[in-house]
C-alpha cells in the first residue's frame, strides 16, 4: 500500500479544518450542515452529539467558511480553495454568499474540569483571551474609545472581575462591529462541560452548591453575546447535551435545537454505513467491516446508523499500519472521563441492575426528556437515561408518546466499545468501592466458627448486590473473597501448602481458614440444558463441586499444611466453596 494512504495518528492531524485539507488528510465529507443550517433561518442554533462525535471539527469548518480575516500584509483571506469539491459549493448563491463575510469569536469550554468557582472562572477567562488573539487590531484601532481599547487589552490579560468577564461576549461585538462594519459569528464548544463537572462535584460533595454557581457564570456568559445581540449574526453552541433553557438560555429567542432525535436529511457528525465501507474500500481492508460493526455501530440518530467516528478512525487507522487486531478497540476510554457512568453505577443499585440488563442486549423501556437540567438528577433519578443516550452510552430503538404525550424509549446499549467502557466502570466500582466499604467481619467470624448458614448469608449479601454482566468463573469469585478477607485478615492466595496450592488461606486470631472454590459457570448450565430456575438441578451440579473441592483439600493435605506452615494457625477451617451466578453455597472439608 502506498505511503500516501496511510492515516496518520491523530497526533499529527490539526484541529483545524484548514490544517486538515492542507494536510492531504482523508475527510468525509460533512459540509452539507451549513447550507442545511442556514437554510433553518435561526440566528442562533444548539447542536448536541455525544462526545468524539465530530463537533469540534464542525464549528472549525463552520470558522472557516464564515470567517473574515486578514493576512500579516492586510489583505483578506479566500477560504474558498478548502471547499473546493465538497457539498457546500453546490448549495447555491444564497449559502456561497455568506461565505468569509463574518468575524468569528471561536472558543471551548472544554477545560472547565474544576472542583471550584474560582477555578472555572480562570479557565474561562483563559479560553476567551485566546479567541480574542484573532481581534488584537482592537487594541489600536480608531473607531474605538480608549476606554474601550482598555477592557479589550484586559480580556487579553485575563480580566479579573468576574462581571466583566460575564458582558465581555456582548462588549467584544460591539467593538468588532465598530471597527469592521460586521457582525460577528459566534461559536462556542463543549458549553455543557462545566456544568455536568459541577453536578458530579455537588453529588459527590452533599451541601455544596457548584453547580448552581457555574450555571449562573456560564448563563450570564453566553446570554450577553447571544440574547437580543443586534450585532450577532450567527451564535452556535455544541455540546453532549442540550440543557433547560431555564439553566442556560435564559431569555434567549427561540433557539434552534439539533439533537440525536432530530430528523435531519443527512448525518452530519457520525459516519454512515456508506460512509465507512467507502473508507474501508479505499484502504483495501473492507474485510474488517463485520467487526468494524460490531465494535463503532449501533447508534441511532433521527432514524439513521451512525458509527461513532473517533473510534472508526483510529481502528482503521491502526489496521493501515500495521496494529493488527489489536488496532480494534475501546478508544473512549482513552478520551475524557466516564464520570457519568461511573456516578450512575456508584449511586443507584436499580440503575446498576437496568445497565446490566442492557449490556446483555436487552431493552428497557425509559422516559426521555429533550430539555433537562443537571440538577434533575437530585430531584428525577430516572432522568439519566437521558443523559446517557445523549452522551452516546445508550441508543434508542423505538422512540414514541405514552398516553400522557411524554417521550418513552426503548434504549440499550449500542456497542461492544460502550460495554467495554461500561464493564470497566463495573469492575472499578465492584473492586474500589462495594468489596472496599464492605464489613467482612461478620464473614470471618462465621468462618471462624464454623457457622456456614452465616457465611453463606454475608457472602449472597455482597453478590446480591453486585450485576449480571461479570463474568461468573472462578476468577471472579476467588477475587472477590480475597477483597472481602483481605480486608479483615491477612490473605494468601494460591499459595503452595503441602502437595498443591489451595485457592485462599485467611489467617485471623489463632485460626486458619482454607477456602477451596469452585464454579457451576453459565455456560456449564447451557451446555447441559438446564433453566435459570431449575434449581433442583443447578444444586445437584453444585454438590459435584463440593465434592471435587472437598477431596482436593483432603488429597493435597492442606489442613496439615496450613498448621505446620502457620505459626499463628492453633486451629485450622477449611471449607469447600461453589457459586453459580449469586449463588453459594458452602461446605466444611475435614
Amino acid at each position: 500500500m502506498s505511503q500516501e494512504k496511510r492515516l496518520k495518528p491523530f497526533g499529527e492531524i490539526p484541529e483545524s479544518f484548514r490544517g486538515l485539507k492542507n494536510e492531504g488528510i482523508y475527510y468525509v465529507d460533512k459540509t452539507g450542515f451549513i447550507p442545511f443550517l442556514l437554510s433553518q433561518k435561526c440566528k442562533i442554533c444548539v447542536f448536541t452529539r455525544p462526545r468524539r462525535f465530530g463537533k469540534t471539527l464542525m464549528l472549525r469548518t463552520l470558522q472557516t467558511f464564515f470567517e473574515y480575516r486578514l493576512d500579516a500584509d492586510g489583505v483578506p483571506v479566500d477560504n474558498r480553495q478548502y471547499f473546493e469539491g465538497l457539498k457546500v459549493m453546490d448549495a447555491g448563491e444564497d449559502v456561497l454568499k455568506e461565505m468569509g463575510q463574518y468575524p468569528v469569536i471561536s472558543l471551548s469550554l472544554k477545560e472547565m474540569r474544576n472542583d471550584s468557582l474560582a477555578e472555572m472562572a480562570d479557565k474561562l477567562r483563559t479560553a476567551l483571551a485566546s479567541a480574542c488573539d484573532a481581534h488584537a487590531y482592537l487594541l489600536n484601532h480608531p473607531s474605538l474609545r480608549e476606554a474601550e481599547r482598555e477592557e479589550f487589552r484586559e480580556i487579553l490579560d485575563k480580566c479579573e472581575k468576574q462581571s466583566a468577564l460575564e458582558t465581555a461576549l456582548g462588549n467584544l461585538c460591539n467593538w468588532i462591529y465598530k471597527a469592521t462594519g460586521s457582525k460577528t459569528v459566534i461559536l462556542i464548544d463543549e458549553y455543557d462541560v462545566p456544568l455536568q463537572q459541577a453536578a458530579i462535584y455537588d453529588n459527590h460533595h452533599p451541601g455544596t452548591d457548584l453547580f448552581e454557581k457555574t450555571v449562573k457564570l456560564v448563563g450570564n456568559f453566553i446570554s450577553c453575546g447571544f440574547k437580543s445581540n443586534n450585532n450577532l449574526a450567527y451564535g452556535i453552541i455544541a455540546g453532549c447535551m442540550c440543557v433547560a433553557k431555564e439553566s442556560i438560555f435564559t431569555g434567549m429567542n427561540n433557539p434552534g435545537v439539533i439533537d440525536v432525535m432530530t430528523i435531519l436529511p443527512d448525518e452530519y457528525w457520525g459516519f454512515t454505513e456508506e460512509e465507512v465501507m467507502q473508507m474501508l474500500r479505499y484502504y483495501h481492508i473492507e474485510d474488517k467491516y463485520p467487526e468494524i460493526e460490531r465494535w463503532y455501530d449501533g447508534y441511532n440518530f433521527g432514524g439513521r446508523k451512525v458509527f461513532n467516528p473517533w473510534s472508526l478512525l483510529n481502528a482503521i487507522r491502526g489496521l493501515v499500519n500495521g496494529e493488527g487486531e489489536d488496532a480494534i478497540q475501546a478508544y473512549w476510554v482513552m478520551t475524557s472521563g466516564n464520570d457519568i457512568i461511573d456516578d450512575v453505577i456508584e449511586r443507584n443499585p436499580q440503575h446498576r441492575e437496568l445497565l446490566a440488563k442492557m449490556m446483555l442486549d436487552e431493552a428497557v423501556k425509559v422516559k426521555i426528556y429533550k430539555n433537562i437540567s443537571y440538577r434533575d438528577l437530585k430531584v428525577n433519578p430516572d432522568a439519566i437515561w437521558s443523559f446517557l443516550l445523549y452522551t452516546g452510552y445508550l441508543k434508542a430503538l423505538r422512540v414514541a408518546k405514552d398516553e400522557d404525550d411524554l417521550l418513552e424509549a426503548d434504549v440499550t446499549v449500542p456497542n461492544t466499545e460502550i460495554k467495554t467502557v461500561m464493564r470497566a466502570s463495573l469492575r472499578h466500582w465492584w473492586k474500589n468501592i462495594k468489596l472496599a466499604r464492605y464489613d467482612a467481619h461478620a464473614l470471618l467470624r462465621a468462618l471462624i466458627c464454623g457457622d456456614i448458614p452465616n457465611a453463606e448469608r454475608e457472602i449472597k449479601l455482597v453478590l446480591s448486590d453486585s450485576t449480571s454482566v461479570f463474568d461468573y468463573n472462578e476468577v471472579f469469585y476467588h477475587g472477590m473473597l480475597v477483597g472481602l478477607l483481605g480486608n479483615v485478615a491477612i490473605v494468601r492466595s494460591n499459595d503452595e501448602y503441602g502437595e498443591g496450592r489451595p485457592d485462599i488461606v485467611a489467617l485471623a486470631e489463632d485460626t486458619g481458614v482454607i477456602l477451596e472454590v469452585k464454579c457451576v459457570t453459565p455456560k456449564a448450565l447451557k451446555n447441559a440444558g438446564i433453566q435459570d430456575n431449575d434449581r433442583a438441578k443447578i444444586k445437584a451440579m453444585m454438590a459435584i463441586k463440593l465434592d471435587e473441592a472437598a477431596k482436593q483439600i483432603h488429597d493435597h493435605e492442606y489442613i496439615e499444611a496450613v498448621l505446620d506452615d502457620e505459626p499463628i494457625a492453633r486451629t485450622v477451617k477449611a471449607y469447600a466453596v461453589c457459586f453459580c451466578k449469586k449463588w453459594c453455597v458452602m461446605r466444611e472439608a475435614k
